[in-house]
């Protein structure tokens, strides 16, 4: 399968190479970089972990290896994302490793503009340097184009994330160069204390350890370790036939022992499941009034629909392009090789008890009675019985503390494509899955005076960039 020895790829998750240091992504796992990146074009075997003790499965890739500034960045499928300001200038130097033709591929934003890098043929042996400018904001999926989907699929792809630099005169910042109307109106409405109060986009909060402009990448891909391995072991310089591959993938006939070639894995960034749900670089923790804004790239050949929970989400930029009207929606469908903008906006999700906290204004709708139609009556609202009634004591008589904590709470993220949840014997856990942290409100920045579960913690303090050791956070964040 393999021309040299193979690197076995753990499951740390994806690394971030910034061009310089740039606030935003909220990823502790990052490495500087000035401006040259090294590429080599090789091939890995990767761990699929799934927190399932009887699945050990490995799946061989092809990756792009890199080093920045001669710096070793660790190896995985997808590649490290790589996030500049606009109008930076990158030098790119791309070796291909291995025994067939491959590229390194950066296309416009939109379809018809020129690509931002393209390597072209790099045969095997062979190297390419070159150099393009960040002159577009915005994600940008990077990957192999020849023999498509082949070389993609196979695992050569990864994410570019442009930052601009400035915003529109009298506005405030948005990710793109070009904001529409409405788009613009949006980001202008959050930090607006009649619309969405608590921080605008491009604002950030030392004293809760709040980084501006939020960002994150969900780089999704499907992976079927019997066809990358059916790939692999082609005879030197070979190329796989991609309507073949493509038939594989996506129609191999079932079966009951999973002995074909459909994908088995369905990933964020190169985690499934408990590790993709508990990656401070997928899963958005943050307060009520803290907008973020998810790239969402595909790079395999499967459609999802990704619905967050706790919000509904603005579609702001679809394919490169920024939308004139943004869609406010609860779920919102990704084909193969698009790359969509969801801006969460951190409202106050209706079930999180607070006394009339931060979060959209609303007095409620009352029907009479003294009930009221929203917000909606959840459990948080209910009468828990009070010392001394029988179910408020433990069997020793002790009074038993009823009250549930505001924060922190979790929302899931999960894909309405069911073969993606039920990948590897229909763990729903296992499959495409994250989720949405809230952690309080910003009118009460110093309150965060809840017990800090270790995974919280540890969620927190790599998002908020704060030292891994010492106490869990507590009520002075």
């Amino acid at each position: 399968m393999k021309r040299r020895e193979f690197l076995k790829l753990s499951a740390a998750g994806v690394a971030t190479l910034f061009i310089g240091r740039i606030p935003g992504l909220g990823i502790e796992d990052a490495f500087a970089a000035t401006q040259v990146l090294e590429i080599s074009i090789t091939d890995a075997l990767k761990d699929m972990v799934t927190h399932n003790e009887i699945n050990t499965a490995q799946s061989y890739f092809w990756i792009y290896k890199m080093k920045a500034d001669g710096i070793e960045v660790p190896a995985d499928c997808p590649g490290p994302t790589i996030v500049a300001l606009k109008g930076e200038s990158i030098t790119v130097t791309v070796t291909n490793d291995l025994d067939e033709p491959h590229a390194f591929y950066i296309p416009g934003r939109r379809p018809d503009d020129p690509p931002l890098f393209d390597s072209g043929e790099i045969k095997p042996g062979a190297t390419f340097t070159g150099t393009f400018t960040a002159s577009q904001s915005g994600a940008f999926l990077y990957y192999d184009n020849l023999n498509a989907p082949v070389n993609r699929v196979m695992g050569l792809h990864g994410a570019l994330v442009v930052r601009p630099t400035a915003g529109v005169a009298g506005h405030k910042m948005t990710p793109y160069d070009d904001p529409s109307p409405h788009v613009q109106d949006l980001y202008d409405a959050f930090g607006d204390p009649g619309v969405f109060p608590g921080l605008a986009w491009e604002q950030g909060d030392p004293s809760t350890h709040t980084p501006p402009f939020r960002q994150y990448v969900w780089l999704t891909h499907q992976v079927s370790p019997a066809l990358f391995a059916e790939v692999g072991n082609l005879p030197p310089g070979q190329l796989y036939d991609p309507q073949k591959f493509e038939d594989a993938f996506l129609r191999d006939p079932f079966s009951a022992t999973g002995a074909n070639r459909l994908p088995k894995f369905f990933t964020i960034n190169g985690q499934s499941g408990f590790f993709s749900h508990f990656s401070p670089g997928i899963t958005p923790m943050g307060r009520v009034g803290e907008p973020v804004v998810i790239h969402i790239l595909s790079a395999g050949l499967w459609t999802h629909s990704m619905h967050i929970h706790a919000n509904h989400i603005f579609i702001t930029s679809e394919d490169g392009v920024v939308t004139e009207n943004p869609l406010w929606v609860d779920v919102y469908t990704v084909k193969p090789m698009q790359w969509i903008d969801y801006t969460v906006p951190y409202m106050r999700p209706p079930d999180i008890p607070n006394l009339r906290g931060i979060g959209r204004p609303d007095l409620g709708m009352p029907i009479g009675n003294g009930n009221r139609a929203y917000p909606p009556l959840q459990e948080f609202d209910m009468y828990y019985p009070g010392p001394g009634e029988d179910i408020a004591q433990d069997a020793n008589g002790n009074p038993i503390d009823l009250k549930q904590r505001m924060s922190p709470l979790c929302f899931p993220m999960h894909d309405h494509s069911e073969p993606s949840q039920t990948a590897q014997g229909g763990n729903y856990n296992c499959g495409l899955i994250s989720g949405i942290y809230f952690v309080g409100d910003r009118n009460t920045p110093g309150a965060m005076n809840f017990p800090m579960d270790e995974d919280f913690a540890m969620m927190f303090r790599n998002i908020r960039g704060i030292a891994a050791t010492g106490p869990a956070p507590g009520p002075t964040p």
